[in-house]
C-alpha cells in the first residue's frame, strides 16, 4: 500500500528524531529530545526554537537532496540547540555556535547563518579545480586505451592512469593549503548488507586510489527504508576516480563470476572463493605499478616507489579527519578475506590479473567525465 505525503512525512519525523538520538551518542552529547517538525518552506531549510522545544527541517530539503546533507542541517540546527542547553542561548552563529558545531561534528560548510545556504550546498558538493579536471580527462583518455585487445597496450594504459593520479596527489601535496579540502560520499545499492567482494574492492580502492573507505547506512525517504552504504573519504577528483573503479570491478567481477558459474556449475560457496581471488589478480597488477619503474608519461620518469607509498600514507592521515569527523565512535574497518585453497580462486585470480581498468559503461554515465558534473554524497 502506497504511503500518503502525510504518512510518509510522520514516517520521517520519526526517522529524523532517531538521526538526532544517534548523533547525541556518537558525540556525546545529552541533548533534550525534541520536537521534530516538518516544516512547508523552501528558503529555511532548518530551525530551533529553544521555548516549545522544537527542531523543523524542511519537506523540500527530504525531497530533493540526499540524506547526508540532511543530516548536515540537522547537526546545524542541533548546534543550536545545544547553545540554547548549555550556553543560554548566548549567540546565534558566533563563538559558542562555532563550537557547539564542532562538538556535533558539523562539516565546515554548514557552520555559516542560514543566508548562505545556497553557497555552502556548493561548498559542500565540491568544484573541481581547473588542473584536476584536466587530470582527470587524461586518465579518462588512457581508460580507452585500456580497451585494447593488445594486453601489453592495455596494461600500459593501466599503469600510466595510475601514474598520473599519484603524480597529481604529489603536487597537490607539495602545495596544499593547511586544511585540505577533504570530503565524502555515499554510494548505495539499496540492499540490507554488504557483500565480501564490495569490501574487497573496497581494499583496492583504500590501498591505490587515495580514499579511505568505510560501510555505514544511509536512509532513503521516498522508500522509508535504511539501506546498508559505502561511503568513501577524500578529495573530490580522488572520489570521482575511486567511485568509477569501484563500480568497474565490482561489474566486471559479477560478470565474470556468472560466467564461470555456468561454465562449471560452480555452487553458491564458490563465490567467496571466486571473488577473493579476482581481487588478489586486481592487487597484483596494481603492485607490478609500484615495482615497474619503467612508466613514462611525455618526458616524466616514474615516481620513485618509497615516496608514493609516503604520500598514500600521508593522504590517509589527512582522510582520516574527517572520517573521524563522521565516525567518532568507529574503532575498526573490516575488508574482504582472501581464501587460496580452491580451483575458484585461482580462476577468479587469474581473471584478475587479466582485467585493467578501463572505460566502461557506468550506470552513473559513461566514464569519469559522466561522473565529474554529478553532486558529492550522491547514492
Amino acid at each position: 500500500m502506497d504511503k500518503t505525503p502525510a504518512d510518509l512525512e510522520i514516517r520521517w519525523a520519526a526517522q529524523l528524531s532517531r538521526e538526532h538520538q544517534d548523533i547525541s551518542w556518537k558525540y556525546g552529547v545529552n541533548l533534550t529530545p525534541p520536537t521534530i517538525n516538518i516544516s512547508s518552506g523552501k528558503k529555511e531549510q532548518g530551525s530551533w526554537v529553544h521555548g516549545t522545544k522544537t527542531l523543523s527541517i524542511s519537506r523540500h530539503l527530504i525531497q530533493t537532496e540526499v540524506w547526508d546533507i540532511v543530516l548536515e542541517v540537522l547537526k546545524h540546527e542541533m548546534a543550536h540547540q545545544y547553545v540554547s542547553e548549555f550556553y543560554d542561548n548566548a549567540d546565534g552563529h558566533g563563538k559558542y555556535f562555532k563550537r557547539a558545531c564542532e562538538k556535533l561534528g558539523v562539516h565546515p560548510a554548514f557552520v555559516a547563518g542560514g543566508k548562505a545556504y545556497h553557497k555552502r550546498l556548493q561548498e559542500f558538493k565540491g568544484e573541481l579545480p581547473a588542473d584536476a579536471r584536466k587530470m582527470l580527462r587524461k586518465i579518462e583518455k588512457l581508460m580507452a586505451l585500456g580497451q585494447s585487445s593488445n594486453e601489453a597496450e592495455a596494461q600500459a594504459a593501466s599503469r600510466k592512469a595510475n601514474y598520473l593520479l599519484n603524480k597529481y596527489n604529489l603536487q597537490r601535496i607539495h602545495t596544499r593549503e593547511d586544511d585540505p579540502d577533504i570530503k565524502y560520499l555515499t554510494i548505495c545499492h539499496k540492499k540490507k548488507r554488504i557483500e565480501s567482494i564490495q569490501r574487497a574492492v573496497l581494499s583496492v580502492l583504500r590501498d591505490y586510489y587515495y580514499v579511505n573507505c568505510l560501510t555505514s547506512r544511509t536512509y532513503h525517504p521516498q522508500d522509508d527504508a535504511v539501506y546498508k552504504s559505502i561511503v568513501l573519504v577524500g578529495r573530490k577528483e580522488a572520489l570521482i576516480v575511486a567511485e568509477y573503479v569501484y563500480h568497474f570491478l565490482l561489474d566486471t567481477g559479477r560478470t565474470l563470476w556468472q560466467s564461470f558459474k555456468k561454465r562449471h556449475n560452480a555452487k553458491r560457496g564458490d563465490k567467496l572463493s571466486f571473488d577473493m581471488g579476482f581481487i588478489s589478480g586486481i592487487n597484483h597488477n596494481h603492485r607490478l605499478m609500484f615495482e615497474q619503474s619503467d612508466i613514462q608519461v611525455r618526458n616524466d620518469t616514474s615516481l620513485p616507489v618509497q615516496a608514493t607509498r609516503a604520500l598514500m600514507a600521508q593522504n590517509h592521515e589527512e582522510n582520516q579527519k574527517e572520517v573521524s569527523r563522521l565516525f567518532p565512535r568507529l574503532q575498526s574497518v573490516r575488508y574482504g578475506r582472501h581464501q587460496s585453497s580452491s580451483g575458484a580462486f585461482k580462476e577468479g585470480f587469474n581473471n584478475g590479473k587479466n582485467t585493467h581498468v578501463n572505460k566502461g559503461l557506468s550506470r552513473h554515465g559513461t566514464g569519469i567525465a559522466g561522473l565529474i558534473t554529478r553532486s558529492l554524497s550522491h547514492p
